[in-house]
């Protein structure tokens, strides 16, 4: 048995969650690529930590990732549970494929059945069209990881198309 049910991670991710860290003002250029961070703990008293991770290339602004892991002080390992990625082509330096999710923009949601297979829990990709840019990853992910509405509203501009960072 994996260490997560399905349900485990379908209500990890949709726990109602608050911002412990705030992610910086600004982006950080770190080896070619813009990165911020913050962490969150969840409002409804389950116990660990989860780290939100955003990242961009700076040379192609279609290649980024906004994901989500939890970080359980129960002593079961951390789990990314989902990930918001932008086009990147290339997979695991194959040659790629443009009917493979990964050269449109695409959500990686992680599953029982890969942690049970051995794999990364958020191994599988479907392609989105519920955003086509960072800016708009980064406004559909804290909705739906439920990020506190008062947390949005000071974080991030919601109803703008720019973000603070």
């Amino acid at each position: 048995m994996a260490a997560y049910s399905q349900k485990d991670i379908d209500d990890l991710i949709a726990c109602p969650k608050e911002i412990s860290e705030p992610p910086k003002k600004d982006m950080k250029l770190v080896d070619a690529h813009w990165r911020n961070d913050m962490k969150l703990v969840a409002s409804n008293g389950i116990l660990g930590e989860f780290l939100v991770f955003m990242r961009r290339s700076e040379d192609f602004p279609e290649n980024f990732s906004i994901g989500l892991i939890y970080q359980p002080n129960d002593g079961r390992a951390e789990v990314v549970l989902l990930r918001c990625n932008g086009q990147h082509g290339v997979y695991n330096g194959g040659a790629g494929n443009a009917s493979h999710p990964h050269w449109d923009y695409h959500i990686h949601v992680a599953s029982e059945k890969a942690l049970e297979a051995g794999q990364r829990a958020e191994r599988h990709a479907d392609k989105t069209s519920a955003y086509a840019s960072f800016e708009e990853a980064v406004q559909y992910f804290i909705l739906r990881v439920n990020l506190s509405h008062r947390d949005i509203e000071k974080y991030f501009r919601t109803n703008q198309t720019s973000l603070p960072f």
